[in-house]
Order: structure tokens, then C-alpha cells, then sequence
């Protein structure tokens, strides 16, 4: 089964020093995407218990969503260490509330899930009124820092004794998340430590199409300097628009299939919840077995298992995709009624954030006459020879 997880030794010089930071220090890193952000917590986890003896009941690592957490558990658990310091911040916030506020949990009445906003808060108030409750947990390491909300980052500074952040500034997908001004202040840094430049995870095809979703002309310029120079592949990304729905999911199926048959971990990215639910059924229709990675709803009804450790293809969404990895990611479904609710500005990071999943490949799709109107920025990017535009597939059509 193939790792997303590097070697120590495959690391570079500038990740290493972040992996090797003395234990003592807490600190706020930023990275570009693609620049092994991941990959330095999980090694700074190793090595702080191999190298310094600090055992894995005082460390966690904090995580955006329960689907990264199961995507980062997967390796861990294979290295030897314990699934359970991955989490992400509210199931800790759930815990230690459970353990020292109340068992009695507020809910949003409207649906009867878990009000982890309130949980938040309550963590805060119980964490500001009793110092015995301070500094319990040793090391917190945070994925994703840059859509973590203010109030994390003050529970943060009370609960843990050391602190690594790491955060992508540029791609906030939550406008909510704390601004790295905030972060200094409240872990009482002077500034940031390191910046993580390089993009080693996407190939230069898989980079070049992402850029066009880059909206600030200079971290635009700055990412393509960033990006690896060698191109291990000839095969470049695709965009299908079908003439019906129909044979789009037929085609997706074939392509699912083709990449199976090259031993790929596939993502499958959709906006909603909804799409991933009709796609996976469209596919397992055709003969396709995916699972669905998304989050459980408030009774576990429409929640089945899913694991990283398999070779099935993940179906999810782009806001649960961040910080996971495959060989080839497919966003299928690109037309203006899937993505109708979301904003333009939020539309280009999603689809940066998609794009950016992949290591070698990426695949497109959408039906004729119902295009989003990103279609232009997919054809400006064809323009650029950084995206083929197919209208046609035999045996399709």
C-alpha cells in the first residue's frame, strides 16, 4: 500500500529544522500548499517521543476535520503510534468537557447535533476561572491553523505547555480563522519562525492548473517559483464537458477505473454533501465501489465507515478534502447549479484546494450548457497549455 508519509531522511533541510525545534519552543510556521506541513507534524510527533521521551498520552495534534484525522491516524497507527493524538480540536473540547464541566452537552435545537461553539466557550471560561485546570497537555501541534477560530488559539495558550502551529495565510476557507497577528499574540511569539516555500507534493502540471485559482498576482508568482521542476509524467490535467449528465458519470466510472487499474489513490471532490452521496451511488450504479469520507450526522444515520488504509476511492467534499493526498483527484459536477450557493472568491480556493489534493493528476468534467462560470478560467488555463478542454470521448459520444 503506497504512504503518503516521507522518510526523515526524505525531508528537506528547512522541514527538518522545524521537525528538530527544540521541545521547549512554541511556534507559528507557515507554508505553502503542497510544502509538507503534514508531514513536519507528524515527524516532530516521532520525534519527540523517540528523541526526547515524551510520551504519546502528552502529545495531540490538533486537525481541522474527522476526515483528515482518520486520514493522518491511518499512517500513524502503521508507524507504531497511537491513532488517538490525532484529533481534531472539538472531539478534545468534547472530551474535556465531559471530563471537567459537565456531561450534559449543549445541542443546537434545530437539528440536535453537538454545539461545539458553545463547548468552545465553555472550555475557555473553565480553563480562565480554575488554574489547576491550566497546562495539562504537553505538546499541541495544530494542521490547518488559518481556519482554527480565535477562541481556539486562547484555549490553546491555557491548556498546552508547547505549541507548534502550522497555517497556509493565503488559503483561508473560513474567513472566521484567526489571523496570524492573533496567533502571535496570544501564544506570546514575537514572529513567526520559518515559512515552508517549497511545493513538493504537486507535480508542475498539477501546480500550473492550480495557479490559475490564485487571485493576489504576487503569491501567485511566489507559488510558481516554488513548484518542483521536474515532471515525472507526460500525462497532463483533463477537463470532459459531456453532452449529458449521463455519459459524464459513465465516463467518470471508466476513469475511477483506469486509475485503480494504475494503483492510484483516487479523491473524488464535490461542493456538498448532497453530490457526494448521488455520485457514489452513480458510480456504485456502474459498478464502481468508492466510500464516502465525510462527516457523521447528528444521530450517525447516513454515516458509513471509510478507511485511508484501503485502495478504494475517497468521495468527498472540497472543504473536507484539505490536508489529505492522493495520486489522482476527479472533480466532477463542475456546473454553475452544484456550485450556485458558494461565492466567486470562495469557488477559486475551493478549487485550488482541489486541485492542489493531487500528486500527479487531475480530471475534470461537466455537462454542456450547464458550465459553471469558472469555464472561462479553465479555458484561459487551456490557452496556457496547462489544461487539455475535451468535447468528445469515443466510445462516449
Amino acid at each position: 500500500m503506497k504512504t503518503w508519509l516521507l522518510k526523515l531522511l526524505d525531508l528537506s533541510s528547512e522541514q527538518e529544522q522545524i521537525v528538530k525545534m527544540p521541545p521547549q519552543e512554541s511556534s507559528l510556521v507557515l507554508g505553502l500548499p503542497g510544502s509538507g506541513k503534514t508531514q513536519v507534524l507528524v515527524h516532530r510527533i516521532a520525534y519527540l517521543i523517540q528523541f526526547h521521551g515524551i510520551s504519546s498520552e502528552n502529545i495531540r495534534l490538533f486537525v481541522f476535520t474527522d476526515v483528515i484525522e482518520e486520514f493522518i491516524r491511518s499512517e500513524i497507527k502503521s508507524s507504531g503510534f497511537p491513532g488517538e493524538m490525532v484529533t481534531t480540536f472539538d472531539n478534545w473540547c468534547h472530551s474535556f468537557c465531559v471530563n471537567h464541566i459537565s456531561q450534559d452537552l449543549p445541542r443546537v435545537y434545530i437539528n440536535g447535533r453537538i454545539d461545539y461553539r458553545k463547548i468552545r466557550f465553555s472550555v475557555l471560561d473553565a480553563l480562565q476561572k480554575n488554574e489547576a485546570l491550566q497546562k495539562d497537555l504537553g505538546f499541541a501541534l495544530v494542521d490547518d491553523g488559518q481556519d482554527l477560530t480565535p477562541e481556539v488559539f486562547e484555549i490553546l495558550s491555557l491548556a498546552a505547555q508547547h505549541i507548534t502551529v502550522l497555517a497556509d495565510p493565503h488559503h483561508k476557507l473560513y474567513h472566521e480563522g484567526a489571523s496570524e497577528s492573533f496567533v502571535l499574540d496570544t501564544l506570546k511569539l514575537s514572529k513567526r519562525i520559518s515559512f515552508l516555500q517549497r511545493d513538493y507534493r504537486n507535480s508542475p502540471a498539477v501546480a500550473q492548473l492550480a495557479s490559475h485559482f490564485i487571485e493576489d498576482e504576487n503569491f501567485r508568482n511566489t507559488y510558481l517559483s516554488q513548484i518542483r521542476t521536474v515532471q515525472s509524467s507526460s500525462e497532463g490535467p483533463l477537463c470532459y464537458v459531456a453532452s449529458s449528465e449521463e455519459k459524464e458519470l459513465v465516463h467518470l466510472s471508466q476513469i475511477v477505473q483506469q486509475r485503480q487499474v494504475m494503483k492510484d489513490k483516487v479523491g473524488i471532490l464535490l461542493p456538498t454533501n448532497s453530490l457526494v452521496h448521488r455520485v457514489a451511488k452513480a458510480l456504485k450504479d456502474r459498478g464502481t465501489e468508492t466510500e464516502k469520507a465525510i462527516t457523521k450526522d447528528a444521530q450517525n444515520v447516513i454515516h458509513t465507515p471509510y478507511d485511508f488504509g484501503n485502495s478504494l476511492p475517497k468521495v468527498t467534499t472540497y472543504h473536507m478534502a484539505k490536508g489529505l493526498t492522493f495520486d489522482s483527484v476527479l472533480m466532477p459536477q463542475l456546473t454553475e447549479n452544484a456550485f450556485a450557493k458558494i461565492s466567486s472568491s470562495l469557488r477559486h480556493r475551493l478549487l485550488f484546494v482541489g486541485i492542489t489534493r493531487a500528486s500527479k493528476w487531475v480530471y475534470m468534467s461537466t455537462v454542456r450548457g450547464q458550465e459553471f462560470r469558472e469555464i472561462g478560467m479553465l479555458k484561459l488555463a487551456e490557452k496556457e497549455e496547462h489544461l487539455r478542454i475535451l468535447h468528445r470521448l469515443n466510445p462516449l459520444q
